[in-house]
Parts: C-alpha cells; structure tokens; sequence
C-alpha cells in the first residue's frame, strides 16, 4: 500500500492526518481500522513527506499566527491551548473538533 492509497483511505474514514511540530498525528470521532492505523505506521515517513509537499503548496495565510489561544464555552474561558503557532481559525477549528460549541476568546 503506498502513502497516496493510505491518505485516500484515511479521508474516506473519516481520519484527518496533519503535521504537529513535525509530528504525525490523527483525529477522528471514533477508533479507525486496525489495518489503517497499521498501514500509517508502516508508512510514516512516507505520509509525513507527503503532507509536507501539500502544505507547502498552500498559499500562506494574512491571519497572524499565535502560539496561546483561551477557549471558552458560554462567553467562559475553560482552558488555554498552547502548541505550534495557528491562526485563529485554525485555533477554532481544533477547539470545535473537542467541544462544537466552542468559541476563542479575543486578547
């Protein structure tokens, strides 16, 4: 199975594999196949080459780009995420994976 197969079959899944720090990393709303997570971890290196071409073909975002982001739910902040710098968009789109009626409180 090649990385391009492994890909197609993760998206078809419901699995979205994306670069954190340089990390391989995956979500999903429910436990994938053995035999897809099998076929990630044979193939790491492969699918991390991959998904660095197609993030590199992006074009950038104006959005500024923070490390720290408060999450908050009902106008309360819950917790603060902290990792790689995102955008603001990409801060709630990974709050609304966790919690859908999320909101990133504005410093």
């Amino acid at each position: 199975m090649t990385a391009a197969e492994l890909l197609g079959m993760a998206q078809a899944e419901g699995v979205v594999l994306a670069l954190s720090g340089g990390r391989l990393t995956w979500k999903a709303d429910h436990q994938p196949p053995a035999e897809l997570l099998a076929g990630i971890k044979a193939h790491r290196l492969e699918i991390v080459a991959a998904l660095r071409v197609a993030n590199d073909a992006q074009p950038a975002s104006s959005e500024p780009r923070r490390n720290a982001w408060t999450i908050t739910r009902g106008g309360k902040p819950i917790c603060t995420m902290v990792g790689e710098p995102s955008t603001r968009t990409e801060a709630l789109a990974e709050a609304r994976w966790c919690w859908p009626d999320a909101d990133i409180l504005e410093n």
